[in-house]
């Protein structure tokens, strides 16, 4: 009988290990290789965009601030509420030895609708040593698009970050929401 049940264990085993292979990419895909030495991620609730506006042709908005206050996450969590005011995004430190660099900042979301990127870039430079954050902040209706959003960081052409955020609609009865009882700024 022992020999059956550790077969029996065996194959259960297989069976569940085939079945992890063969789920896609969760959302909360997570990456970073070097130079980036550390990535935190997180939600900011009732986030007040802060910085200087500079512009980003290849955005929809067509501008991205720079600067402003160090952001702090209210929780790390990578389910984002579809809430005006609610902002999301990453902290990474660079190795110290790569200096000042030029990286590409691209987001990926759902559509807003025709006329609309969905996905969106811009240069920023980050330096070793220092947190560097990108984050995204919902400021307008046209944005609040539910689904899988990507925020990746481009170093001389090569990913060196991504992380996946599941924004998920918080009139859902069953959604997660790291921002319960958060403010609707308008």
């Amino acid at each position: 009988m022992r020999p059956l049940m550790l077969i029996n264990l065996k194959r259960l085993a297989s069976c569940g290990a085939f079945c992890l292979w063969a789920l896609p990419l969760s959302a909360a895909e997570t990456m970073f290789t070097d130079p980036i030495q550390s990535l935190e991620y997180g939600v900011i609730c009732d986030y007040l965009p802060q910085g200087t506006e500079v512009p980003a042709p290849e955005t929809n908005a067509g501008k991205v601030r720079r600067g402003g206050v160090p952001i702090h996450f209210d929780m790390e969590s990578d389910i984002v509420p579809a809430r005006i005011g609610t902002a999301f995004g990453i902290r990474m430190v660079m190795d110290p030895a790569a200096g000042t660099r030029t990286v590409t900042m691209v987001t990926s979301h759902p559509s807003f609708g025709e006329g609309y990127l969905s996905q969106e870039s811009w240069p920023s430079t980050i330096t070793g040593g220092r947190p560097s954050a990108r984050y995204f902040v919902f400021e307008f209706d046209y944005e609040l698009a539910p689904g899988t959003w990507t925020l990746d960081v481009f170093l001389d052409g090569a990913l060196v970050v991504r992380k996946a955020f599941d924004v998920v609609d918080p009139s859902r009865i069953d959604a997660i929401d790291p921002c319960p009882g958060s403010a609707q700024i308008s």
